[in-house]
C-alpha cells in the first residue's frame, strides 16, 4: 500500500503511475533500486532527483523541449484571455434588475433564459474538443476568440432580449475551448511536477475574471449601460485574436509511445533504460533538460517562428472525428472520470448559481445595493481566489513531490486528491455561513466574506481534479474534460429554478442543502484515493473500457 493507495496485482504498470523521483549517490549517479535511472532525463537544481514525466523526445519541435519562458509566456497570454472569457458570461448579472424593467420580464425568466448559454457551452465542448484532438489546439483557440469577438460586437448593438440571447449563444460556443483545452495545453507542454502551479494560475485567472468582471461591469452598467460591457469585450477579443495568432503555437505533438512513461500497462521507464544500455551513449548531464539523452533520436529541424504561425499543421490524430465526438459520453463510465465530473462539476456549479442571484439578494432589503454595489460584492471572490491560487498551486506540486519521495519515488495520481480536505472544511463552512447570514439579515460583510471563502475553497478541489484527471488520462485529456464539463448542463438546470427556490424556502435552507451536498461530494474523495489505482488498473484491463479508449 503506497501511503494509503491500495496496490494493484494485475498489471506490470498501471496507467497514471510513474517513477517521479530517484536517489542520487555521492558520485552524482541516479538510481532507483537496481535500476540505473541516470540514463533518463531529469529536472535541474533542487529538483535534480525528479524524473521528467513524460520523457521529452530529442526533437527541438517537441513542446516539452520548448524553453520555459516560451511555455510560460504562452500560458500567460491564454490565462489573460481566460480571465476575460470568465468575465464575459456573468458580467451583465449586476444589471439584471435594470434589464427586467427594460425587457418587461421577471428576474427568474431573465436569469433562466440567458442561462441557455450555459447549456450551449456544455454541448459545444464536445465539438471543440473533438476538433482539437483531430486538428490541434491552435485553430480552435483562434476560432473561439473570433466567435467571442463577433458575439460581443453583436451584443453591443443588441436592444432586445431575443437579440441579446442569440448573441450570447454564439459567444458561449466561443467560450467552450477555454473550458476544455487549457488543461490539455498544460498537459501538452509541462511535466507532471510542474502542472500544479500552472493549473492554479489558470484557475486563478478564471476566478478573477468572474469576480473582477462582475465588479467592473457593475460600474459600466450603472454609468454607460449594459451594452457597453459587450463593446469593451469586443475590443479586447479583436486584439487578443491577433495576440494568440502571433504568440501561441500548436502544442499537440506526436512523440514515440515509449516516452510516455506515465501511460500504458508496461514499464516504459525500464524499457527506455534497457534500450539505452544496449547502445553506446554519452554521459547525461542532469543539470539541463536539453543536454540529456535518450535512445530515441530525431532528424527534425527546428521550425521557424514564421512556420509556427500556420493555423493548421495537418491532422494530429488519425482517429475518426465522430468517434472522438462520442468518446466523452462513453468515458463517463470510467470511475475516475465520473468522480471528477461529480467533484468538479457540482462544486463549480454552485459558484455559477450563487453569482446569478447576487443581484436578487443584495438589491433587496436590508442591503439595497445599486448595480455597482452588487458588482463590488465580487471583490471578496478576487481576494479568495488570489489567496487560494497562491497556496493551492505551490502546495499541489509540493505534495506530489513529497509524497512521491516517501513512496519510494513512485508517483500516484491519487496524491492530487489530498488537498480536497481544504475544500471539505472551508467550503462546507462557507455555504452554510452564506445562507445563514443572509437569512438572519446580518451586516453585508458577513455574507460577502463567506462568498469569498467559497472561491478560496473550490480552488483547491479544482486543482486537485484537474491534476488527477490529467494524470489518469493524459492521452485522452480533451475528451475527459469535455465529459466533466457536462456540468454546464447541470448549472443550466440549477439556474432555471434557483431564484424561485430562494424566494419560496429562504436562503438558509437552500444554501444549507447545497453545503450538505458539497460536503458529501468532498468525502467521496476518500474511497477514490484508496481504490483509485485499482480502478485505473481495472479500466485498463476490462474490454469495454478499452473499446471506449479505442473508439
Amino acid at each position: 500500500m503506497g501511503l494509503g493507495v491500495l496496490e494493484d496485482t494485475h498489471l506490470e504498470h498501471v496507467p497514471g503511475t510513474a517513477l517521479l523521483t530517484d536517489v542520487i549517490s555521492p558520485d552524482h549517479h541516479h538510481h532507483h533500486g537496481v535500476l540505473d535511472t541516470s540514463l533518463l532525463k531529469h529536472d535541474k537544481g533542487n529538483n535534480s532527483d525528479v524524473l521528467l514525466v513524460p520523457q521529452p523526445s530529442n526533437s527541438p519541435n517537441d513542446p516539452l523541449n520548448w524553453p520555459l519562458w516560451k511555455k510560460d509566456l504562452m500560458l500567460f497570454l491564454i490565462c489573460i484571455d481566460t480571465a476575460v472569457v470568465g468575465a464575459w458570461g456573468p458580467m451583465i448579472s449586476p444589471g439584471y434588475v435594470l434589464m427586467t424593467e427594460q425587457f418587461h420580464m421577471s428576474y427568474n425568466s431573465l436569469n433562466g433564459g440567458l442561462g441557455w448559454g450555459i447549456f450551449v457551452i456544455g454541448v459545444s465542448c464536445f465539438f471543440t474538443q473533438s476538433m482539437a484532438v483531430i486538428w490541434g489546439r491552435r485553430p480552435i483557440f483562434l476560432l473561439g476568440n473570433l466567435l467571442l469577438f463577433i458575439s460581443s460586437t453583436w451584443g453591443y448593438f443588441a436592444h432586445s432580449y431575443s437579440s441579446l440571447l442569440a448573441s450570447r449563444l454564439i459567444g458561449c460556443i466561443g467560450m467552450s475551448p477555454f473550458e476544455v483545452l487549457v488543461t490539455t495545453t498544460i498537459a501538452d507542454i509541462y511535466f507532471v511536477h510542474q502542472r500544479g502551479v500552472r493549473l492554479a494560475a489558470w484557475g486563478l485567472c478564471l476566478s478573477i475574471g468572474v469576480g473582477g468582471g462582475i465588479m467592473i461591469s457593475g460600474y459600466i452598467i450603472q454609468d454607460l449601460g449594459w451594452n457597453w460591457t459587450y463593446g469593451i469585450c469586443a475590443c479586447f477579443f479583436g486584439v487578443w485574436t491577433l495576440v494568440l495568432f502571433l504568440f501561441c503555437p500548436e502544442t499537440a505533438y506526436r512523440r514515440d509511445f515509449l516516452l510516455n512513461t506515465d501511460l500504458g500497462t508496461d514499464d516504459r521507464a525500464a524499457e527506455l533504460i534497457h534500450g539505452t544500455e544496449e547502445k553506446p551513449t554519452t554521459t547525461s548531464n542532469v543539470e539541463t533538460v536539453e543536454r540529456a539523452d535518450t535512445n530515441l533520436s530525431s532528424t527534425e529541424t527546428r521550425k521557424s517562428w514564421v512556420s509556427e504561425l500556420r493555423v493548421f499543421h495537418g491532422r494530429v490524430s488519425d482517429d475518426s472525428f465522430f468517434k472522438v465526438l462520442a468518446r466523452p459520453l462513453m468515458m463517463l463510465i470510467f470511475p475516475q472520470v465520473l468522480f471528477s465530473f461529480i467533484a468538479y462539476g457540482m462544486t463549480t456549479s454552485w459558484l455559477i448559481v450563487v453569482g446569478s442571484v447576487l443581484a436578487q439578494i443584495f438589491s433587496a432589503p436590508p442591503y439595497n445595493f445599486t448595480a455597482s454595489g452588487v458588482g463590488l460584492v465580487s471583490i471578496s471572490t478576487i481576494v479568495g481566489s488570489l489567496i487560494g491560487a497562491f497556496t493551492s498551486g505551490p502546495s499541489a506540486d509540493w505534495v506530489v513531490k513529497m509524497m512521491s519521495r516517501r513512496n519510494n519515488g513512485v508517483y500516484e495520481p491519487e496524491f492530487r486528491l489530498v488537498l480536497i480536505v481544504v475544500t471539505l472544511v472551508i467550503g462546507g463552512m462557507s455555504f452554510f455561513g452564506f445562507g445563514w447570514s443572509i437569512q438572519n439579515r446580518d451586516p453585508w460583510i458577513g455574507p460577502v466574506i463567506f462568498y469569498g471563502l467559497q472561491y478560496f475553497a473550490v480552488g483547491f478541489i479544482n486543482i486537485s481534479v484537474y491534476g488527477y484527471l490529467t494524470d489518469c488520462h493524459r492521452d485522452k485529456a480533451p475528451e475527459a474534460f469535455a465529459a466533466i464539463n457536462l456540468r454546464n448542463i447541470y448549472s443550466f438546470g440549477m439556474n432555471y429554478f434557483i431564484s424561485s427556490w430562494i424566494d419560496s424556502q429562504g436562503p438558509k435552507e437552500v444554501f444549507c442543502i447545497i453545503g450538505g451536498i458539497h460536503v458529501f461530494i468532498c468525502l467521496t474523495a476518500i474511497p477514490m484515493y484508496i481504490f483509485g489505482k485499482r480502478c485505473r488498473s481495472w479500466t485498463s484491463r476490462v474490454e469495454i473500457f478499452q473499446k471506449v479508449m479505442r473508439a
